[in-house]
């Protein structure tokens, strides 16, 4: 080829090469603006320098050297042109502002999609909460409606003329118990005991001899009562007002024993049970001062065990309850809301039949005597209405020469029968003047209370069970392994003593 036919053909690829520079560019500017930063700006350094776009020889050859190049580039050869690094980076920036641009919009898109996502659901939720208001306001409505024209049996739980389920069903010797607790004991078929005090309620079903052993839960109540038996917010009261007035009922109805579930029986009642009717006796339990020894708390009755005919003196006992509370949902009209169903109910009914039973407030020790039970109802021991009902016989005992162990206040049930060590100093033990649970008792070690305080009342038989005081709390959180680990408790040695096969 002549070197002017070169240069006229390297003019013409020269313009072949500037229109494929532009195009590249064109492309690479789009690609640029739709690609993340990071990738865009891989593409075009690639493309710089890699010879993805061609470049201009800005080498001044001789003609041997510019005629190489044509002949190379008639055989296909490439030979490219380099861009400026100020267009690259022209195009960098161009491309990142453009980025920031489509990102913040689309952050903003996002973001206004995500406000309008929580609005809905804020929609939703206020319209379900109001949903679920209206609903409680239509049952409320509802029930206001069932009770106004069934005013008897919203109280009773049960229609008019119409027994409790189990009325006429239960034997009179039963022995009745009650327990409840809103987490782990909520009705009969979800209930788990305590292991101490399954392990006292057992005892009660090896040794309830011609007894019949009930232990009732929240819901089992109203197949044995009727409502109208109990307060009328029964259900709003703690379990231990649950349980004395419960208690009423069932011994008013059905008669038997009501017995505190945190006792050990040892031996069976039937004995007691029987001197009880062939004495022509309704009622048989504990009053505190009937041996003449004072006692230093403001109560009377143990009403922790209570043994009674049927539809005897409790029935006077569920009407005072049911007056003494009325609407209310707590026992602190009372002058001891704790004591209030039970003792509060109780002892002044009994003293209709013997105006010479002891007082609570006769008692020098008694520091709030204005809170004795004697003070609930008129003083019928004065003689108000007449002389004393000699229609009816009560059989009362001082529990401190029974059940009531001295020790019982100060957490004997994991004492060790062993342990002689002398703790007459403790405070809990030095605890002893008039009217304290450890007045007139001499033993002075664990080992010598179990010796001269229990084992005589047990072999004379005058102690068939023990009574454990807030419910056997030093035992609470052991599990039934640990209990019967240790063979030299208190505890353990009563439950060997009770026969329970353990």
């Amino acid at each position: 080829l002549r070197v002017g036919d070169s240069r006229t053909l390297r003019g013409q690829d020269h313009k072949n090469t500037q229109r494929t520079t532009h195009t590249l560019h064109c492309y690479g500017f789009w690609v640029l603006f739709y690609l993340p930063g990071p990738l865009g700006h891989a593409t075009l350094m690639a493309a710089s320098w890699a010879k993805l776009i061609p470049r201009h020889d800005e080498e001044q050859g001789d003609e041997s050297a510019n005629d190489a190049s044509l002949l190379a580039r008639s055989a296909g050869a490439d030979v490219g042109i380099r861009m400026p690094f100020w267009k690259v980076w022209m195009v960098v920036g161009l491309q990142t502002v453009a980025f920031l641009l489509f990102a913040g919009a689309l952050l903003q898109k996002v973001s206004a999609a995500e406000d309008q996502a929580v609005a809905d659901l804020q929609q939703q939720r206020s319209s379900l909460e109001a949903e679920v208001r209206n609903l409680h306001q239509e049952k409320g409505q509802a029930s206001k409606d069932w009770s106004a024209r069934h005013p008897y049996q919203a109280v009773a739980h049960v229609e008019g003329h119409k027994l409790p389920e189990m009325y006429g069903r239960v034997k009179e010797k039963t022995i009745w118990a009650y327990w409840y607790h809103a987490e782990s004991c909520p009705s009969a078929a979800n209930c788990t005991l305590p292991a101490h005090i399954k392990l006292c309620a057992e005892t009660v079903g090896h040794n309830r001899g011609g007894f019949d052993f009930r232990l009732l839960r929240k819901d089992e109540v109203f197949r044995y009562v009727s409502g109208t038996e109990l307060p009328v917010r029964w259900h709003d009261l703690l379990p231990a007002q649950q349980k004395d007035s419960l208690m009423n009922a069932l011994l008013a109805r059905y008669g038997g024993v009501a017995w505190d579930i945190s006792m050990i029986l040892l031996r069976p009642l039937d004995d007691y049970w029987d001197e009880m009717v062939e004495q022509d006796a309704t009622f048989r339990g504990y009053m505190y001062r009937i041996n003449g020894r004072p006692w230093r708390h403001e109560e009377a009755m143990a009403v922790w065990f209570l043994m009674s005919r049927r539809e005897g003196v409790f029935a006077a006992a569920v009407r005072s309850q049911v007056i003494g509370m009325g609407d209310r949902a707590d026992t602190g009209a009372y002058l001891d809301w704790y004591r209030a169903l039970g003792d509060h109910t109780l002892t002044a009914i009994l003293s209709m039949y013997n105006y010479s039973l002891p007082k609570c407030f006769d008692d020098p020790t008694v520091p709030k005597q204005w809170a004795c039970p004697e003070h609930e109802q008129p003083p019928w021991y004065k003689g108000l209405t007449g002389i004393e009902r000699t229609d009816t016989r009560l059989i009362l005992g001082d529990p401190r020469d029974g059940p009531q162990l001295p020790m019982a206040w100060i957490g004997m049930e994991m004492f060790n029968v062993l342990d002689d060590t002398d703790r007459s100093s403790e405070q809990k033990w030095a605890d002893n003047g008039l009217g304290a649970p450890m007045h007139d008792t001499s033993c002075s070690s664990m080992k010598q209370c179990w010796e001269d305080e229990f084992m005589p009342r047990f072999q004379a038989g005058n102690l068939k069970f023990v009574k454990f005081f807030n419910h056997g709390a030093t035992l609470d959180q052991k599990s039934r392994e640990e209990l019967l680990a240790d063979a030299d408790t208190y505890f353990y040695s009563w439950i060997r003593l009770s026969g329970l096969p353990v």
